[in-house]
């Protein structure tokens, strides 16, 4: 299991919900989803405090109070989705029971993840507000690919300390390999406003990623 550490270079006041009556925690609640909602659609810039107040009530005194502004209210619903985007794939259990099941198993579930259309959404973010807010970019970047590149690496690593598969390729680069395969066309397809793909298109995106690995990474006698 991993766990994920998001940090950023921004210091902003973080909410203590215990401080708040329950009124004040739902109201806290209500404005970070709408919060969530609004920056996600228009992205940061185009997200006025005006816009958050009129969606949610309260007042600019009451944001400032709690985040420091704007710019701490983004970086503290930011983070909340990294922790969500990042919940299933640390949750993934990668069996050592059968290679290529496993890897058929992983990039379904990958595939499945991006294909979110929150996970869209934060990707879409994560380009256009990357100069910005360099940090909350890689935090987002950390909390998918990255994390689901280290726990098929510790897969990997496994497999090929048990003779499993060839232990002359390095883990790492195997894992990029794998995932790239599997999400590269996919992603782009629907960042870019394309079509989603359906559930035959991914089966066979992913059997071609298994078959790609296992010819490069399988034992020779155990490639067919």
């Amino acid at each position: 299991m991993f766990s994920l550490m998001i940090t950023t270079d921004l210091h902003f006041p973080v909410p203590q919900e215990k401080e708040l009556r329950p009124k004040g925690i739902e109201r806290l609640k209500k404005l970070t989803q709408s919060a969530t909602e609004l920056f996600l659609e228009h992205g940061y810039e185009a997200t006025s405090m005006d816009m958050l107040i009129q969606k949610v009530g309260g007042s600019r005194r009451n944001i400032y109070e709690r985040f420091g502004g704007k710019e701490g209210l983004f970086s503290a619903v930011i983070t909340e989705e990294c922790k969500k985007l990042a919940a299933p794939l640390e949750a993934l259990v990668l069996s050592d029971a059968c290679v290529r099941q496993t890897l058929e198993k992983f990039g379904t579930e990958i595939l499945h993840i991006i294909k979110q259309p929150r996970t869209l959404e934060l990707h879409r973010l994560m380009i256009s507000e990357g100069k910005r807010f360099p940090s909350l970019s890689r935090a987002i970047w950390s909390a998918g690919h990255h994390n689901a590149k280290s726990i098929l690496e510790a897969w990997i690593q496994r497999q090929q300390d048990l003779g499993r598969l060839r232990s002359d390729f390095d883990a790492s680069a195997l894992s990029y390999a794998f995932i790239h395969i599997v999400t590269a066309e996919t992603q782009m397809q629907m960042l870019s406003g394309g079509p989603i793909t359906t559930e035959a298109q991914d089966k066979k995106t992913v059997a071609m990623g298994v078959k790609f690995f296992l010819a490069a990474a399988a034992p020779e006698a155990d490639r067919d």
